[in-house]
């Protein structure tokens, strides 16, 4: 730290007779301690081993997201437009054993879900549209992958939220309690140096060294959205990045404001440093976890057996068979005929149709109650954030790119509206069609060709996400502002020892 001391106790004696408390002052002060700082940094090979390590980690999980969700997404597109195919090449049959025929439709990725994948390894990427049913989805990427690639992914995601810091930790701890362990801190002091640009100065350059490890993310996203060329599912994608964007380099601010503090605060260069790994593993390690265990505990799910078996048991239950007679005879007498063959259009589609609305209200219900649930964890875990900025930029980012909990239930919700429509289309085309002769009607490509292609567009990212996830990150970078001015002021009052 020594040509960080000379330089910083030059500028300090430049800028002494300026006013106290002057902008130019400070200004001058940090430029001298940034430059300093920054050459020290340079001549330092272990900031040199901490950089090329963590870009190397950044690079590699920047490469292995991105190509993984390009080809992720190129084989749900062409399996999708097969799909396509196969449905509107099905041929001449029923229409209600085309809406048993089905269809499959698939999950579309952003390009910020490669930096931040969430839960998509761990839930489903297609779902089976089908009369009469709402199913689960299938096809989980983390069934297909060895344990140790499910408990430890790496991400840039990963690299930000854990690595970053911890580089950040190492080449900073020593900002202040070097300098005080070896008493030349007094140096500062007897040149009136403001102490809060010193902090500032030193800490931008840690900033700066820890977005280092962001450029290969960048380079991902800018890759990936290149091919996916203008097939992004978000309408706001811009607004989204800008989100993504602000939130780590808060989440980064928070971090050297608070590596600066502790330094400030520590006696010594082992008490500062055991005191940041701690809170590192508190707030990056252990506070994630406990969050996610506390918000089961706090809105369990039931499980697969027992939501499945209630699920089947009402819809096991007939529709109020009473008011399907009334309808039919009020039907009859609107026509002015006595027996359903008479009728110009299709009692059997009016019936599958009532059939598909008595589903949708069960499925409604019971799938309402576990969305519920999912989203009450979710808010019960970002409660976390408030402590730990690690559970706060997580939720950030993971909302921002499309890939946590709520933008799932609305690809489920998507998929199901989808499946509804279908049936709508068929069960029209059923009822406009009555039975002449004993001869059912069949459709051909016209009719299945009425059903639009699935096509999901996710709404703009909602406020109450930027409430819930943005301002725990704001408080705990003003708190940590706070916590290092009060060091700071310590050191300015006298108290080097």
């Amino acid at each position: 730290m020594q040509a960080n001391l000379n330089a910083t106790t030059l500028t300090s004696s430049l800028v002494a007779s300026e006013p106290a408390g002057g902008a130019r002052r400070w200004l001058r002060a940090f430029a001298g301690a940034w430059q300093a700082d920054w050459r020290e940094r340079r001549r330092d090979w272990r900031t040199w081993l901490v950089i090329v390590a963590g870009l190397l980690l950044a690079a590699c999980a920047a490469l292995l997201s991105s190509l993984q969700l390009q080809a992720t997404q190129a084989a749900r597109d062409e399996a999708q437009a097969a799909e396509q195919r196969r449905w509107t090449q099905q041929g001449s049959k029923n229409p209600h054993s085309a809406a048993h025929y089905g269809v499959y439709v698939f999950k579309p990725l952003s390009a910020l879900a490669a930096l931040d994948p969430g839960i998509e390894h761990y839930v489903g990427a297609s779902v089976w549209l089908e009369a009469h049913k709402q199913n689960d989805l299938v096809y989980r990427p983390a069934n297909d992958e060895p344990g140790a690639s499910r408990q430890f992914r790496l991400s840039p995601a990963l690299v930000m939220q854990v690595l970053a810091p911890v580089a950040m930790i190492f080449l900073g701890f020593g900002m202040f309690s070097g300098e005080r362990e070896r008493g030349t801190l007094a140096a500062l002091r007897i040149n009136a140096a403001p102490l809060s640009a010193l902090a500032a100065a030193r800490g931008a350059v840690l900033l700066c060294l820890a977005l280092a490890l962001a450029a290969p993310a960048c380079a991902a996203v800018g890759m990936v959205e290149w091919t996916l060329d203008n097939r992004s599912p978000f309408s706001d994608a811009a607004a989204r990045t800008a989100v993504f964007a602000l939130g780590y380099l808060l989440y980064l601010c928070t971090w050297a404001a608070l590596i600066a503090a502790v330094s400030a605060w520590s006696r010594t260069l082992r008490g500062a440093l055991a005191l940041l790994i701690g809170m590192w593993a508190m707030t990056g390690l252990v506070a994630p976890r406990s969050a996610a265990e506390l918000a089961q505990l706090a809105a369990p799910l039931p499980s697969m057996q027992a939501f499945r078996a209630a699920l089947d048991q009402e819809l096991g239950m007939p529709d109020d068979p009473d008011q399907a007679r009334r309808d039919k005879e009020e039907l009859l007498r609107q026509y002015g005929v006595k027996d359903e063959k008479d009728l110009p259009i299709n009692w059997s589609g009016i019936s599958l149709q009532r059939g598909e609305e008595h589903g949708d209200r069960v499925f409604d219900a019971h799938y309402g109650r576990v969305f519920d649930a999912m989203r009450r964890q979710s808010e019960t875990a970002a409660l976390a954030g408030w402590l730990s900025p690690s559970v706060a930029v997580a939720g950030l980012s993971s909302a921002a790119a499309g890939s946590d909990t709520a933008h799932h239930i609305q690809f489920i919700n998507s998929a199901e509206q989808q499946r509804r429509l279908i049936q709508q289309v068929l069960n029209k085309a059923i009822t406009e069609h009555p039975e002449r002769n004993g001869v059912r009607y069949e459709g051909d490509h016209t009719l299945w060709e009425r059903v639009p292609p699935f096509r999901l567009v996710y709404p703009p990212l909602d406020a109450s996400v930027l409430l819930r996830h943005l301002l725990p990150l704001l408080a705990l970078f003003a708190a940590s502002l706070l916590l290092c001015g009060a060091g700071l002021r310590q050191l300015r009052n006298g108290n080097l020892r």
